[in-house]
């Protein structure tokens, strides 16, 4: 009765089947990057700033070139906790102000002070009205600079910490995911896992001593996206970091950690009786950040995960509905890439869902996209990347992220057309080049019983081992091999 009275509403005869054609694509709009001011202290500190005018609102972030690729052995969680102590409590004007004063403070600001960290980065932000931009950088530098890093704060972290180690050790996803890091990386800061013996080492002058040799101008960038100008931006800089002076001390380094060192492991079968659920992960060497065929790597990685219709999610979801969807992604460093697809499904087709992304990274080598297929990859990518310019905190995060990685601004501008430049025929032999069946390390992980005569016995490249035994504080994950 409903339908019938919206169909006599708008003219449509009751009764009758109506079909509509749906309007076709507008044409692509070009993408306008706003433009980029770059702009250096004395003291060395780096400022770059996005202008958008118009919208009263900036985001403004300190950025300091030290991650958690620079965690010193056996402390992995240094950097993390680092970043997340600079919100809970700092000196400003003379006094001591804790976190939950900070909390007020920046609320009073319309906002909320944001910590992060990366492999090679910390950073802090507030995203504000254009009038409260002069307090709110002056918040974040007296945070960066003058944070009181308390024992008791450390303390309240490495609990939480520790809550979410335990609930990411209960889930198969996760656990897959950390060991195929590890298969990949090895030895190589990129391999490493925090874990709750690397939480319990860490201590209070730990923390300290990362602070004071990362915190200095002359390894920081400050951005500043938004309603604000140049001028603006240089005369707040100088107001509220220029008298930020360089320690004599030596600076965090974490700009070549060791390449990957492959573990000679391929295949890792962990058991998690009771799971609800197994996690598959493969994973396969990526381009580094220098390497000429970037921007072919990320495209042939957008072909096989980059969307629901890529490669992988028509093969495991599409055609055959094993998996609410296969998620792929890599990351590049100076020191080199790797890229990795992951899903979950019921513990029977776990080997089934494994088999079908492996295929499906090997055919790359041998069937190169079709035109449509390539056309949409790059247009996924392309929009992705046009999505992160929409508001200030994206170009603020993305801008971030590019300076630690070590990029020129200019590459940003020259991503669409690098990508549309990449030819079927490039991904096609990146794949035949980086991913030979050797080159792949693939992971389950779940009730293994439940999978039955699914699971394959171990061989010489594959392991088949209790969850209880997997311990990422060691190289190798286990005390003794299987």
């Amino acid at each position: 009765m409903l339908l019938a009275a919206a169909m006599a509403l708008v003219g449509v005869p009751s009764g009758h089947a109506t079909t509509t054609t749906p309007p076709p694509p507008a044409a692509a709009r070009p993408l306008a990057l706003p433009p980029l001011h770059e702009i250096a202290l004395d003291n060395g500190l780096a400022t770059i700033v996005a202008a958008r005018p118009g919208l009263p609102l900036v985001t403004v972030a300190i950025v300091l070139r030290a991650g958690a690729a620079s965690d010193p052995p056996g402390r992995a969680g240094l950097a993390a906790a680092t970043a997340a102590l600079l919100a809970r409590g700092a000196q400003r004007g003379g006094r001591r102000v804790d976190a939950a004063a900070l909390a007020r403070e920046a609320e009073a600001l319309g906002a909320s002070l944001d910590t992060a960290h990366g492999w090679h980065s910390v950073s802090v932000s507030m995203t504000v009205a254009t009038p409260q931009l002069d307090a709110a950088l002056a918040l974040l530098a007296d945070v960066v600079r003058h944070p009181l890093l308390t024992a008791d704060e450390l303390a309240r972290w490495r609990l939480q910490a520790l809550d979410e180690f335990d609930v990411a050790r209960a889930n198969p996803a996760a656990v897959a995911a950390r060991v195929a890091r590890r298969l990949h990386w090895g030895t190589s800061a990129y391999g490493a896992v925090t874990t709750p013996a690397s939480l319990w080492r860490l201590t209070r002058d730990d923390v300290v001593a990362f602070h004071r040799r990362a915190a200095r101008p002359d390894r920081a960038l400050l951005v500043l996206a938004g309603d604000v100008t140049p001028a603006q931006a240089l005369a707040l800089a100088r107001r509220h970091l220029g008298d930020w002076r360089a320690p004599t001390r030596a600076a965090v380094v974490d700009d070549a950690p060791r390449p990957a060192a492959p573990m000679a492991v391929r295949e890792v079968w962990v058991d998690m009786p009771g799971a609800g659920q197994s996690g598959v992960v493969v994973a396969a060497p990526w381009a580094a950040l220098g390497d000429a065929d970037l921007r072919v790597a990320q495209v042939a990685a957008a072909v096989l995960g980059g969307g629901y219709s890529a490669r992988l999610n028509q093969q495991v979801r599409i055609r055959r509905g094993l998996s609410y969807g296969v998620f792929a992604d890599g990351e590049a460093f100076a020191a080199g890439g790797w890229w990795s697809a992951s899903a979950q499904t019921d513990h029977v087709t776990a080997a089934e869902v494994l088999r079908l992304i492996r295929a499906e990274v090997e055919r790359l080598a041998r069937d190169a996209p079709q035109p449509d297929e390539l056309a949409a990859r790059k247009a996924a990518l392309v929009g992705g990347f046009a999505r992160a310019w929409e508001t200030t905190a994206g170009i603020a995060t993305l801008l971030a992220g590019h300076w630690a990685a070590g990029r020129p601004w200019g590459a940003l501008a020259a991503y669409p057309d690098e990508i549309a430049a990449v030819t079927a025929e490039q991904v096609r032999d990146f794949a035949a080049r980086r991913w030979p069946t050797q080159a792949l390390r693939a992971v389950v992980a779940g009730d293994l019983a439940a999978a039955g005569a699914t699971v394959p016995p171990p061989a010489e490249h594959r392991w088949r081992l209790p969850h209880t035994e997997l311990n990422f504080d060691r190289a190798l994950l286990v005390a003794e091999p299987p």
